[in-house]
């Protein structure tokens, strides 16, 4: 077989109704499960390791398939009725409800903002560059992505931007991790772990499971127009998501601890004292390169998809045309909310004194907010009448009932843990 016989076979490949309609259905639950792997996520997972080793592996993995049951659910929701979250829960349980649940999302998401501007301009002064030039450079990004033509080009930037989280992969491997500690970690119940190892746990529960995530992927999938006959194509792309995003947080918590293990200690610059030690402590040479093109590339990801979580949150809410397929003098409202927060939280992520303890505080106060928009999200996917043969059994509701107890009264005590 020549070359060209080969591109021949594989263009005719991609052409099959089976690949073809795959490939049709990747993006919304990938682009979200990347910009999970957010800036303050990376600091959290780097702090993890550096102040509890691998001990936090297991739980990570552990969050795999409660990430995947959470967002699958907005998937199908997404897929059945072709709206999104904040306009099921305004058209099933009334405005009111559904304030409070966006009202919610949009107050984490200023902490997120302000997150997200802080670990671009740490990346950044890695490089060398002024944390001004930094932030200035990620707003007119951030601009540019939604106002370049419609959901599917957002979409495909989208798509090249999160392979910049890949560079986490290879931070793991350079740091050479001792694989004799790193298996006596994995243990339901390790040793010699710090005294909040817990509210850790429930902080990288919080970076893993975010309320922006369920707006994000359910409104995504609406502006992408996919329907039911897309639903298992859609459940594929959330579980391989959702492993994609915990494996990168591991590979995180990897670097710090082995740092932790190896690298030789020295006092952080002022530009890098925000970062974890372990993460400081590679932040030189060819590793200082990995973190800043992580940290760049997550921060602005993540910038985007929040803010558009929260553009499409409040237009569902209060009835405005919301979607990227419409140009802004059709949808000004939308793009205004879209631009709303981010400008404030940019001057506050310059004047951020402690980006760690925000970073980690945020991520336990996350668990708590997701309970309500999580408790809408199962009250809805066990309706039948709205959803019909894609219900929930009454097994599964269960279930997804007890996840979300388990989940707030974690995130509480988590809270009291890390605050005391």
């Amino acid at each position: 077989m020549t070359v060209i016989d080969g591109v021949r076979t594989m263009a005719g490949a991609i052409r099959s109704p089976a690949i073809a309609r795959w490939l049709r259905v990747v993006g919304p639950a990938w682009v979200v499960m990347l910009a999970d792997v957010d800036a303050p996520s990376v600091i959290t997972a780097g702090q993890g390791g550096t102040v509890a080793g691998y001990a936090l592996l297991l739980p990570l993995f552990a969050i795999v398939p409660v990430l995947f049951l959470v967002q699958e659910m907005t998937a199908r929701l997404a897929l059945a009725t072709g709206k999104g979250h904040a306009e099921l829960v305004r058209a099933r349980y009334g405005p009111r409800w559904a304030a409070v649940s966006v009202v919610g999302m949009t107050v984490i998401n200023f902490v997120a903002y302000v997150a997200e501007f802080a670990g671009i301009a740490l990346g950044a002064a890695i490089l060398g560059i002024p944390a001004p030039v930094a932030i200035i450079g990620a707003l007119v990004l951030h601009a540019g992505a939604v106002l370049t033509g419609g959901y599917s080009v957002f979409e495909r930037g989208a798509l090249v931007l999160s392979l910049a989280l890949f560079s986490f992969v290879v931070l793991a491997i350079v740091g050479h991790p001792n694989l004799g500690h790193l298996v006596s970690d994995l243990s339901p119940v390790p040793s010699d772990v710090p005294h909040d190892y817990f509210a850790l746990v429930v902080a990288i529960v919080g970076a893993s499971i975010m309320p922006w995530m369920l707006f994000y992927q359910q409104s995504a999938s609406v502006d992408k127009k996919l329907t039911r006959e897309d639903l298992k194509g859609s459940r594929v792309e959330t579980l391989v998501g959702a492993f994609a995003s915990q494996a990168l947080m591991a590979a995180i918590v990897i670097a710090a601890a082995a740092a932790m293990e190896s690298a030789p200690a020295g006092a952080a610059s002022a530009s890098l004292s925000a970062l974890p030690e372990g993460l400081a402590r590679l932040a030189t040479g060819g590793t200082g390169w990995l973190i800043a093109i992580g940290l760049m590339g997550s921060g602005l990801l993540a910038l985007v998809v929040v803010s558009l979580s929260a553009a499409w949150g409040v237009g569902e809410l209060m009835g405005w045309p919301h979607s990227l397929n419409l140009k802004p003098n059709e949808a000004r409202k939308f793009y205004a909310v879209y631009f709303a927060e981010v400008l404030p939280a940019a001057v506050v992520a310059l004047a951020s004194a402690d980006l760690v303890r925000l970073c980690i505080e945020a991520m336990v106060f996350n668990v708590v907010v997701l309970a309500l928009p999580l408790a809408f999200l199962v009250r809805l996917t066990g309706d039948r009448g709205l959803l019909g043969d894609l219900a929930n059994s009454r097994r599964h509701s269960a279930v997804l009932w007890l996840l979300t107890a388990a989940l707030l009264l974690a995130g509480v005590f988590g809270m009291f843990q890390y605050l005391a």
